[in-house]
């Protein structure tokens, strides 16, 4: 990944941190932060699928990775007492994947997103596109347990992939 990648998520993750713990919490931010045990997970199926697109609706994640004021709250309350920004951001940094995916969120790699989801932004736990929740209906439904995933835009394939309980084979064979 880009070194100027990871400075501009960097630098934006370090103000946003300050801004947090320089300003006091709306009255409802304690409501607003959930356990970890109440983000809802996809299957673990589900969550090769995901991967597989890398990152086609994560790619507007870009450098802010979608965090927030909210998010990092919920991170502060979570980590067991991180409160300094210094702190929070190299929690943040040691989850920065080596190898990114190019145009998309800082924190999408090869196998999905890097960030536990307890330290992801609301958004990142709650969204699920159209493939994913018809893929999804179709696991709750029929119990499959194998894909084969499409990745298109522009009306182009760009990727396809394998996807079964062993894990992600991409079609044709990636270097």
């Amino acid at each position: 990944m880009p070194a100027f990648r990871h400075r501009a998520h960097i630098n934006r993750l370090f103000d946003l941190c300050v801004s947090v713990t320089e300003e006091e919490p709306p009255p409802d931010a304690a409501d607003n932060v959930h356990d970890a045990a109440d983000i809802a997970s996809p299957s673990p199926l589900a969550s090769a699928i995901c991967a597989v697109c890398r990152g086609t609706c994560c790619h507007l994640g870009g450098e802010h990775a979608f965090l927030d004021p909210a998010a990092i709250r919920g991170f502060m309350a979570r980590s067991g007492g991180i409160v300094d920004p210094l702190e929070v951001v190299y929690a943040y940094a040691a989850r920065l994947p080596r190898w990114g995916v190019e145009e998309g969120c800082v924190y999408q790699a090869e196998t999905g997103c890097t960030l536990p989801r307890w330290m992801r932004a609301a958004i990142c736990n709650a969204y699920r596109c159209q493939g994913l929740r018809k893929a999804e209906a179709v696991i709750d439904e029929m119990g499959t347990g194998r894909f084969f995933v499409v990745v298109r835009k522009d009306n182009r394939i760009r990727r396809s992939a394998f996807v079964d309980g062993e894990g992600i084979r991409h079609y044709p064979a990636e270097p």
